[in-house]
């Protein structure tokens, strides 16, 4: 293998470890909203598994999260493997190339941070701080932020490294996972997994998380398009032109009807513009009733910038 071919896949390697981390821990995180409140008002709340069913009066069985323990130990070990390739080329594997458990990572980064002769790795507080390579600068400080009034965050120095919660975190993810109990995934193991997302060869779970939302809206989008278009059936041709021929615009909004993208009569009542390109109209066709998100129309918004800048 040639210096460039072995470049290249190194290159793929923290890619894939880097999108394998964003997904599962974007799909932890998007979970422990719904478990937050009933968290919080547990006997116990640091030893509470948040993606454990949590029995209710509308729902017995709870709703808990199916193979999170899968999702944190993946997501664990793609992140550690990709944050030592990073740091120190090859240590993240053996000889025979099999990539370290999460376990053997963690100690590995552990006996780096006690190296007096590794830079930017230290024990801070019981765990390792990885030190940026470029710091961000430190901007002026208030005692609180005017609009917002609360306090500003100092800018971050580096990733933390819990070692001791990781590591008890991926003991707890394994004992379903190996058939040996049931483990418990506390908000800190989680809270320690997604700070791992501050490193450099990271940086994944926003994207991720924003992938989840246009994903959604897309799917939401075409359900409406779907139901609007049964709908249009429903009522028939004869109604439709009725409904077409009554359509008023908004004027306390001062849009213009447009033509629906589903029934295609200009009866398409605009609310809003998206609300970052804000060249396409959400709103509700009065004849089929489909309905256009913000996101959508951001999403359309978006391909029509791009249109422009093409011809």
């Amino acid at each position: 293998m040639t210096d460039e071919e072995a470049t290249e896949k190194a290159r793929r390697l923290a890619m894939e470890r880097a999108a394998r981390f964003g997904r599962c821990a974007a799909e932890l995180a998007a979970f422990l909203p719904a478990q937050w409140s009933v968290h919080e008002h547990a006997p116990d709340p640091a030893a509470r598994n948040p993606f454990h069913p949590v029995p209710g009066p509308r729902d017995p069985f709870g709703e808990g999260l199916v193979g999170s323990d899968g999702l944190y130990a993946e997501g664990l070990n793609s992140a550690l493997a990709a944050i030592v390739a990073h740091e120190w080329p090859g240590e993240e594997a053996k000889r025979n190339g099999h990539v370290l458990g999460p376990g053997e990572l963690l100690a590995l980064i552990e006996v780096m941070a006690q190296d007096p002769a590794v830079e930017r790795v230290v024990m801070e507080n019981g765990a390792v701080l990885i030190l940026d390579q470029h710091p961000a600068a430190e901007l002026p400080r208030g005692p609180a932020n005017t609009i917002f009034d609360v306090t500003r965050p100092s800018a971050s120095r580096g990733t933390r490294i819990d070692i001791g919660v990781l590591r008890e975190g991926n003991e707890q993810a394994a004992m379903s996972r190996h058939g040996r109990g049931t483990g418990i995934l506390t908000l800190a193991h989680v809270t320690a997994l997604l700070a791992l997302d501050g490193h450099d060869s990271l940086h994944a779970i926003g994207e991720q998380q924003a992938d989840r939302v246009r994903n959604g809206a897309l799917r939401a989008d075409a359900a409406a398009r779907e139901t609007a278009a049964a709908f249009l059936d429903r009522i028939g041709e004869e109604e439709a032109e009725r409904r077409a021929e009554a359509a008023e615009h908004r004027e306390d909004l001062g849009y213009s009807l447009e033509e629906c993208p589903v029934c295609f009569h200009e009866a398409f009542q605009i609310d809003g513009l998206a609300p970052i390109w804000g060249r396409v109209g959400y709103g509700q066709c009065v004849v089929c009733s489909y309905i256009r998100s913000p996101d959508i129309a951001d999403e359309e918004g978006f391909a029509a910038h791009i249109a422009i800048l093409d011809s």
